[in-house]
């Protein structure tokens, strides 16, 4: 009954300190009123206790109510109420299980040390309850045992206070064994995040390499050989127009690559502590809408905007998403829609940011274009993009013909 009230402490500690209380209360006593009267004679009628006396016993056992709480406390008042109970030659037999209980306790909770000095202290206050425990009752079960000194229930206290003693001591190790158990577990798991982080963070190195390595040596050629070009159109007249502008778009669109690309390596290289968390070069946010559709209509793709609402700062990543998908979806346009216009809707609501890119192409079942249908990187990524933000993202041929794409994102909390 003890071993499953101590069990069911952790999940219910109210109701299982109540019930072990009321379990005392029965067996001490009833116990002790069972003794005060027995079946058999001879018995001395000065130990036979009045009504009162038990109230000292049924203190013993409300006091463990507090035993893990007032471990060393609890162990005096029970102390206190058995030895006041024996000092008037009552037989203590059932008495004696209030003290044992609070001595079992305060081995239990002392002996689990934490430091090297806690672990000498721990033992001290362990030894030093036991043996107090066992010097008073047994001195005072002998002084007015009314069966004579070695007598009635001191033939119990020696072997009850070794039990009591042992118990504690085993219960307290093998709570101590299992603290380690999990202590390494836990250990353990933080030992293979820090693992999982550091082979993030070398992968992360490594794309970074790459990317400048490879991606930006190119763009960079690009740019150089771009920058040159156009440098050259200016002293050609016989260069056709069109010619020479397409130069400039691609030297201007090389340039701008360059730009992202290295706040993007920027990013992949920082460290992922607080200091470093800021970005080390302007997110793009849609005050640069104007700019990406001027490099849009460079390319040879005439672009229309319509902008419902007041123009207000959203969070980070709402700007960011819905300046990407504009630029996925213009870019997608210019790709896949053939000769074409687009048009970009942004229409700022209470609540989310509604854009929409239509184009006036031939669309995706003309094209037969897999990235139109959604399987193709631009579309997984504008997705992934939206529902990063908590919004929904729609790309389909548009009634009329044509490509449409709507993303729906939510705003939270506005920020000013």
């Amino acid at each position: 009954m003890f071993v499953y009230v101590t069990l069911q402490r952790r999940r219910f500690p109210l109701f299982a300190d109540l019930l072990y209380v009321a379990v005392l209360l029965m067996l001490t006593v009833l116990g002790s009123i069972g003794e005060s009267h027995p079946s058999h004679d001879p018995f001395p009628a000065s130990a036979v206790a009045p009504w009162p006396a038990y109230l000292l016993v049924a203190a013993g056992s409300v006091a463990l109510f507090w035993r893990y709480r007032r471990p060393v406390a609890a162990l005096t008042v029970t102390l206190v109420c058995t030895l006041t109970y024996t000092a008037f030659g009552y037989e203590n037999g059932a008495a004696l299980l209030n003290p044992m209980c609070a001595l079992y306790t305060v081995v239990v909770t002392a002996w689990r040390p934490t430091t090297p000095g806690g672990s000498v202290r721990a033992v001290r206050t362990a030894l030093i309850a036991t043996g107090v425990t066992f010097t008073t009752l047994a001195v005072a079960t002998a002084a007015h045992n009314p069966f004579g000194a070695i007598g009635g229930s001191f033939v119990l206290i020696p072997g009850e206070v070794a039990l009591a003693f042992f118990a504690g001591l085993a219960v307290a190790n093998q709570r101590a064994y299992v603290d380690a158990i999990r202590q390494r577990a836990e250990d353990a798991e933080r030992g293979r995040e820090d693992e999982a982080r550091r082979r993030v963070d070398a992968e992360r190195l490594r794309i970074a390499r790459e990317l400048h390595d490879v991606v930006a040596h190119t763009m960079s050629t690009i740019n150089l050989q771009a920058g040159v070009a156009v440098h050259v159109s200016r002293d050609s007249p016989d260069l056709p127009e069109p010619v020479a502008a397409a130069l400039g778009t691609i030297r201007d669109a090389s340039k701008n690559g360059l730009r992202e690309l290295r706040a993007i390596l920027a990013v992949l290289r920082q460290v992922d502590d607080a200091e470093s968390s800021a970005p080390t070069a302007p997110t793009p946010d849609l005050d640069g809408l104007p700019a990406l559709l001027d490099t849009v209509r460079a390319s040879g793709l005439p672009v229309s905007v319509e902008i419902t609402g007041e123009r207000r700062r959203l969070p980070a990543a709402v700007e960011l998403a819905a300046y990407r998908i504009v630029q996925e979806s213009l870019t997608n346009t210019l790709r896949h829609a053939g000769p074409a216009t687009a048009t970009v809707r942004i229409r700022y609501g209470d609540e989310e940011l509604d854009v929409r890119v239509t184009d006036d192409g031939v669309g995706a079942e003309n094209t037969g274009s897999e990235t139109l249908h959604g399987s193709g990187h631009g579309l997984i990524g504008m997705r992934e993009r939206a529902l990063a933000t908590g919004g929904t993202l729609q790309a389909h041929p548009g009634p009329a013909g044509g490509f449409l794409v709507r993303a729906r994102l939510p705003l939270g909390k506005e920020t000013a």
